[in-house]
């Protein structure tokens, strides 16, 4: 056989092995793409019910009467953030847990606001007063956290909170499971209009309706924030 016969030959079978290693790694990547499209995020469902809102603060038990300090009359007060005191209303319903007895809860009501704030490092609090339904086992000076309920909701078709980010046109949106002609899993994105919310969920005014299914980002992008 001549030399160049062999090259010939040579040559055309290095062209068929790399074809069929481009068409391997093609088949590959477009699968890998297709299992990353399935599996970037968890799909949920939006759900109907009660929302309530609450405001956060640490605060100290004190003596009701603070001019002549009675022990057995005693109260809760707390520093709320400037940002929470116009939600902060007068007889509120307030969940109370003490640092010092983690296996008790105690209720009490929003008493009193304090009509100045106390500024302190730039940041301004305002001293409100608890009172509480009952107090065994409490001392004056111990800690203690108040969630203030300032909202609530009933009725309201909402959804885990990171399931919502915000385009670069300052819309809300998320993202929604859909198939195509071929049965694949494709995303799609869907404009919301979004209403109360909390550390947890988030209310949809518009846009989604109970039950619909919604896919969780595994990961925010820096141009693709909640902004809650």
């Amino acid at each position: 056989m001549k030399k160049w016969v062999k090259w010939l030959i040579a040559i055309v079978v290095i062209i068929v092995i790399a074809g069929v290693v481009i068409t391997f790694l093609n088949k590959d990547n477009k699968d890998a793409a297709t299992n990353s499209s399935k599996s970037d995020g968890v799909e949920t469902k939006v759900k109907q019910g009660e929302m309530k809102i609450d405001a956060t603060a640490t605060g100290v038990i004190v003596a009701a009467n603070k001019a002549v300090p009675n022990y057995d009359e005693l109260e809760l007060q707390v520093q709320m953030d400037e940002l929470d005191i116009p939600n902060v209303k007068v007889d509120q319903e307030v969940t109370v847990n003490v640092t010092a007895l983690p296996d008790k809860t105690f209720k009490g009501k929003v008493k009193q606001i304090a009509e100045q704030g106390q500024v302190q490092n730039g940041v301004s609090s305002f001293p409100v007063i608890i009172s509480l339904d009952q107090t065994d086992g409490l001392k004056a000076g111990m800690t203690a956290d108040a969630s203030i309920l300032v909202q609530e909701k009933a009725n309201a078709v909402y959804l885990p909170i990171e399931a919502v980010q915000k385009d670069d046109d300052n819309r809300y949106y998320v993202m929604l499971p859909k198939k195509d002609k071929n049965g694949k899993v494709k995303k799609e994105k869907k404009i919301v209009t979004t209403g109360l919310h909390n550390e947890d969920n988030i209310e949809i005014t518009k846009g989604l309706s109970k039950g619909d299914k919604v896919i969780l980002p595994s990961n925010k992008s820096n141009t693709q924030e909640s902004g809650f």
